[in-house]
């Protein structure tokens, strides 16, 4: 009997999955450049993670493409999202080796991610898989080329190729031979492969479609990784100092509407004004009562502050009819509003980063003002006027909640330069990547922010640049998802993402973004996907900042957990396993 218990421990022990220390080597299937054509080849990606500062390394064997170390860095940042981990006490070491040449293109981006995954969870990939495709920043897979090239040198070591979903018919010229007498001709035509049945029939190799790294890695471990169930539960200091913001809103707004009223009563211009300013003056402001009686203080506070530009409007709009010189009149305002812009003294960077935003948006609709001063489009030039001053209000009460902050994200560090320099690489990266694939308005407000960022940081404004940077970041990433996916999955998945960074730093700036984020998402899909973005990147300040917070500890069993165990996955470990009980069960026959 209790030989029967060794044997049944011996198979339960080798039954249980051998983990690597943090090195991972799959076979990344590529496409060699030849004098003759494109050919398959198989090289080989070793992936290594070992504590560091967040660097990524790449070392190749011939020569590699540069969009092939823009995909280590994309691979490393995947799969650390895919976890919610956060990476930066980790250096990443990609070393591939070929017998091509030129081993190039974006493809490997899938594989690289997958290795990435089996190294931070210390879990072995089977080596009868092997994938293609890209990896885009919101995890899913995206279309290469080569498939068929790829998929015949897959078919000499492996049993299963995964590639991108809808990529299983492929195009290829077919070429036929006439001979008329003495001359031959050649004649090319395209005809349609199905890769799926042909790779079955000629080489007895499965191909399979997959959409995403998370469909992938079950392929390649054996394990799914865990959702996340979350809810958005706004902390007490968020809400404290939202509380306050509001309280101040709306008792500005309700005296600025009585003062509008009074002056347009005791005013002089004509009716057809006053029946519009009247309207404008008396606009409703119980919707922003309500919401802050219901604990809504983001929502009642944004309405006081629609409201509040709608009264300034009326407010100025009277003055400047009973004024001498309407020109002059507009003039004088502006430059007022521009005396009283002052700078930010704080060391809190998620202070620095709102009362930033609300500068930015006064110096943006003060550029409109003025244009629209210089246009002669005297009213226009008042309304955004009317908007920057009451932006600058908004500013300067934010200043006024410094001590509301926690104290975790001030930071006077002797390392604030390294980290707006290493937050500006990664935003160059991204866009890099993201420029291989895509062209749109994201990633034109990416490259944009990223100027603004290298701007500040060659002034030394190391804060403003970490910010830009963030903010770039998230432009780019978005300008290569929005090809490939419906805005309704990026909403959600964004929505996840941001959820996950604010529930682990209680950001007050990654709160505030999401409740905005919110409010958009019927009227304002693109705007609602960028806030949602930015609560998740600005969310991490503390910990890109703060090197003495406590950092992720890897417990793979609080990311994956095991699925069925499906024949193609284990199917030489089966054999193994097999082997070995026969052989025990020998021995102890002999002893016996």
């Amino acid at each position: 009997m209790r030989y029967f218990i060794l044997i049944i421990l011996i198979a339960i022990i080798l039954i249980t999955p051998i983990y690597a220390l943090k090195e991972t080597t799959i076979y990344l299937p590529a496409v060699e450049e030849t004098d003759y054509g494109d050919e398959g080849i198989l090289a080989i990606l070793t992936v290594n993670i070992k504590q560091g500062n967040g660097h990524v390394y790449v070392d190749t064997w011939p020569l590699t493409k540069i969009d092939t170390q823009v995909s280590a860095r994309t691979a490393k940042k995947v799969a650390c999202d895919l976890l919610y981990m956060d990476c930066s006490h980790y250096d990443f070491f990609y070393t591939i080796r070929s017998d091509a040449q030129i081993v190039g293109g974006p493809s490997g981006g899938a594989a690289m991610t997958i290795a990435t995954l089996a190294s931070l969870l210390d879990l072995n990939i089977t080596n009868n898989v092997f994938i293609t495709g890209t990896i885009n920043l919101d995890s899913s897979i995206g279309p290469v080329g080569g498939i068929l090239e790829k998929a015949e040198a897959v078919s000499k070591k492996g049993k299963t190729f995964l590639i991108p979903y809808g990529e299983s018919i492929v195009e290829r010229k077919k070429v036929r031979r006439e001979t008329i007498g003495y001359i031959t001709i050649e004649k090319t035509t395209p005809e349609q492969i199905n890769v799926v049945d042909y790779a079955k029939k000629h080489w007895n190799l499965t191909v399979k479609e997959v959409r995403t790294i998370r469909e992938a890695f079950e392929y390649f471990t054996g394990y799914k990784i865990k959702e996340l169930r979350l809810k958005f539960k706004k902390t007490k200091e968020y809400q404290r100092v939202m509380k306050k913001l509001a309280d101040e809103l709306i008792s500005r707004a309700t005296e600025l509407k009585k003062s509008c009223i009074k002056k347009l009563n005791e005013s002089t211009i004509s009716y057809n004004y006053r029946d519009q300013i009247l309207k404008i003056c008396e606009d409703n402001l119980e919707k922003a009562r309500d919401n802050y009686n219901n604990g809504n203080y983001y929502a009642s506070a944004s309405i006081a502050f629609s409201k509040l530009i709608s009264y300034r409007y009326g407010e100025k709009l009277i003055e400047f009819l009973e004024s001498d010189d309407e020109k002059f009149y507009l003039r004088d305002y502006l430059k007022n509003i521009e005396e009283n812009i002052f700078g930010i003294n704080t060391s809190n960077i998620e202070l620095y980063a709102i009362i930033e935003e609300r500068l930015s948006e006064v110096y943006e609709k003060l550029d409109e003002a003025w244009r629209n001063y210089y246009n002669e489009n005297y009213l226009q030039g008042l309304h955004y006027g009317s908007f920057a001053e009451e932006r600058l209000y908004t500013a300067n009460l934010w200043m006024k909640y410094a001590n509301e902050f926690p104290s975790y994200i001030e930071n006077q560090s002797e390392f604030l330069k390294d980290i707006a320099n290493r937050m500006i690489s990664e935003a160059s990266s991204i866009i890099t990547y993201s420029s291989l694939t895509s062209s749109n308005s994201y990633l034109n407000s990416a490259r944009n922010l990223l100027e603004r960022a290298r701007d500040n940081y060659k002034d030394g404004n190391y804060y403003a640049a970490i910010i830009y940077s963030l903010k770039s970041q998230a432009n780019a990433e978005l300008a290569s998802e929005i090809l490939f996916k419906d805005k309704d999955y990026l909403l959600e998945l964004h929505r996840k993402n941001a959820l996950v960074a604010i529930n682990k730093t209680k950001s007050i700036i990654g709160q505030s973004y999401f409740e905005y984020a919110q409010t958009l998402e019927d009227d304002n899909q693109e705007a609602s996907l960028i806030y949602y973005t930015y609560a998740k990147k600005l969310s991490k300040l503390s910990e890109i900042l703060n090197k003495e917070i406590e950092k992720d500890m890897i417990i793979p069993t609080e990311y994956i957990e095991r699925i069925s165990c499906n024949y193609e996955n284990y199917y030489n470990l089966t054999i193994f396993i097999s082997i070995m009980i026969f052989f025990a069960g020998l021995l102890i026959g002999k002893k016996l």
